[in-house]
């Protein structure tokens, strides 16, 4: 049974300060500005732009005031150009006006955040986030099949008493299944996503620094993914699995509570519950920048390990964007024969042709 002390989730206090209380400031700026992503944590809330944490907000005596984390790391990042930032706010939330200076600062704090990410690009952190505002977001979000519920997500180490945690996967969802534009299942199945961006990031090998370590290629991946899911003796799923369900459930509502623009309206009024929830997760990667000329994929792939426990595919872009489409996802063994990940001079296909 996971530990609920380790768990992703805020008190109910934390989610009326938002809704209504002292934080309420923030969650309008949030609910109006699309680049920004509010993320739920282990008592406390991220929020990100570009991929990085803007601002990391804790409750401090039981939720009646806040202190705000800012990552100083951006401030003094940047070598060359690097004008003077205006004073920022305290480092505590008391009342509403607290949270107001913080919102009016967040334009100086996005100028800080776009000069370091100049002299150093975190690219595949801000795909990650254009493929959340895609599949959670205005039109294509209601479309599409995907909606993701976090991103960095990880586990505690101590989530799981007597069992390995600690696992981290980019982005973690929900796949709703549709057909045409009415859904009458509430029936949804957990998404592991793993963004690769670049074909040097694609490989797995022996760390530079460490090299017990493997750098998180592919075939990493699918051997940690198997390794969370994979239940004990007489079990039907991993404890580590039922914890991410949990959470999902959890961070979905939470969101839809907070009225979040990060979740599709086709999902507003969606309430799921444990028995709502696949036993059997999809995990999918979202490979971008990849380089047809290049064989680092194929390689890659050939390297895999065997892979049971989960539905595992390779996401299709739709015209170049990132909406997620169930009909765009090709079962990982079909792209691996069919010599997809290095197609040049190979006959093209398309997933309609099965």
């Amino acid at each position: 049974m996971a530990d609920e002390k380790h768990q992703r989730g805020i008190t109910s206090e934390f989610k009326e300060q938002l809704k209504s209380g002292i934080l309420f400031p923030i969650l309008q700026r949030v609910q109006h500005d699309d680049t920004l992503s509010l993320e739920i944590r282990n008592g406390y809330i991220d929020i990100y732009y570009r991929g990085g944490r803007l601002l990391g907000i804790h409750a401090q005596a039981k939720a009646a005031k806040f202190s705000v984390r800012l990552d100083d790391g951006y401030l003094h990042g940047a070598k060359g150009y690097c004008p003077e930032w205006p004073e920022l706010p305290g480092s505590t939330i008391e009342c509403d006006s607290d949270a107001q200076a913080w919102v009016d600062a967040f334009a100086t704090c996005k100028q800080v955040m776009d000069i370091w990410f100049f002299e150093h690009p975190k690219i595949e952190r801000e795909y990650q986030q254009a493929v959340v505002r895609e599949n959670n977001r205005h039109k294509t979000g209601d479309l599409s099949d995907y909606v993701v519920v976090d991103v960095e997500y990880s586990q505690s180490a101590y989530a799981v008493p007597g069992q390995k945690t600690g696992y981290r996967f980019d982005m973690v969802g929900l796949r709703w299944p549709a057909k045409g534009k009415t859904r009458r299942s509430r029936l949804v199945t957990p998404v592991i996503m793993e963004m690769k961006v670049g074909d040097g990031a694609l490989a797995t090998r022996p760390d530079k620094k460490d090299p017990a370590k493997l750098s998180p290629g592919l075939a990493k991946h699918v051997k940690d993914i198997e390794r969370f899911l994979a239940p004990q003796p007489g079990k039907k799923r991993s404890e580590p699995y039922d914890l991410l369900c949990e959470e999902l459930v959890e961070m979905f509502e939470t969101k839809k509570r907070l009225d979040l623009p990060c979740l599709p309206k086709r999902m507003k009024g969606l309430t799921i519950s444990d028995e709502d929830v696949s036993d059997r997760p999809e995990v999918l990667f979202i490979l971008a920048g990849h380089q047809p000329a290049s064989k680092a994929l194929e390689q890659e792939l050939e390297r895999l390990p065997l892979r049971v426990f989960a539905d595992y595919g390779v996401a299709i872009a739709s015209y170049a964007g990132y909406a997620l489409f169930a009909d765009n996802v090709i079962p990982l063994d079909d792209f691996v024969k069919r010599g997809l990940a290095n197609p040049q001079g190979k006959a093209l296909w398309h997933p309609a042709s099965g």
